[in-house]
């Protein structure tokens, strides 16, 4: 089923009641302000980062070298950490030289923007699936990092579900993978909607994460058969800690 080991990521499962009062590091260059939960940006040296390092290793041995570009974060737990590990391993590809993409399809509860605060508000995924131009509105931002580009969710719109069925929520994707050398995607909660297997086989592979001593190993069979009906492939599973 997997292609990468287990790998336990301690003190990384995203903590709400923490958002508040989370210092952020200011980048001068951007203006862009980013969480201490950016653990490979606020604590490149501790055990957090390191095993985030490891799997994008992983990956690039494996993933991206056999030419796939992208994939969904994928968990059965809305608490599992997803949001963190998505924003993490987009942040260590670019660190590594990666031309990275980080899309925040989790329309119903979107997080990327506690982990990495635009300078101003902005649109997202929501404004380019329902902008009704001939040219679809630009919304991603580029060099947020050097190498790394982000499309937030957007908001000011319903019908999530309607919207991500859509041919235009495919398309979009292939070319965002088209445009960039990996495009990683964060999705909802697989036990909360039917998004997630959408988002997974636009992309047609998935990690899985897992928050130990929390996510049901049922719950994850359950996915993971949802997903192997859809014909999704599976990099591997990642856990969390608390």
């Amino acid at each position: 089923m997997t292609e990468t080991p287990d790998v336990t990521l301690d003190d990384l499962a995203p903590r709400e009641d923490m958002v508040q009062e989370d210092a952020v590091r200011g980048s001068p260059q951007t203006g862009y302000r980013f969480s201490r939960r950016v653990v490979v940006l606020s604590e490149p040296d501790s055990a957090a980062a390191t095993g985030i390092r490891s799997l994008q290793t992983h990956l690039m041995a494996g993933h991206l070298r056999d030419g796939r570009r992208g994939m969904a974060i994928c968990s059965p737990d809305r608490h599992a950490g997803c949001t963190t590990v998505a924003v993490n391993l987009a942040v260590a590809c670019a660190q590594a030289g990666i031309k990275t993409l980080l899309i925040d399809a989790n329309l119903y509860h979107p997080g990327v923007a506690q982990f990495i605060r635009p300078p101003a508000p902005t649109g997202g995924l929501c404004q380019m699936l329902t902008s009704d131009l001939d040219v679809p509105a630009d919304e991603i931002h580029r060099q947020v990092l050097p190498n790394l580009s982000l499309l937030y969710a957007g908001s000011g719109v319903t019908g999530f579900l309607d919207l991500i069925a859509t041919r235009d929520f495919k398309r979009l994707f292939d070319d965002c993978m088209r445009d960039y050398e990996f495009t990683i995607v964060d999705t909802p909660s697989g036990a909360s909607t039917t998004d997630t297997r959408r988002v997974a086989l636009a992309m047609r592979y998935a990690l899985l994460i897992g928050r130990r001593d929390q996510t049901l190993m049922s719950a994850m069979k359950k996915l993971i058969e949802e997903l192997s009906t859809d014909r999704v492939r599976f990099v591997g599973t990642f856990m969390t800690d608390i």
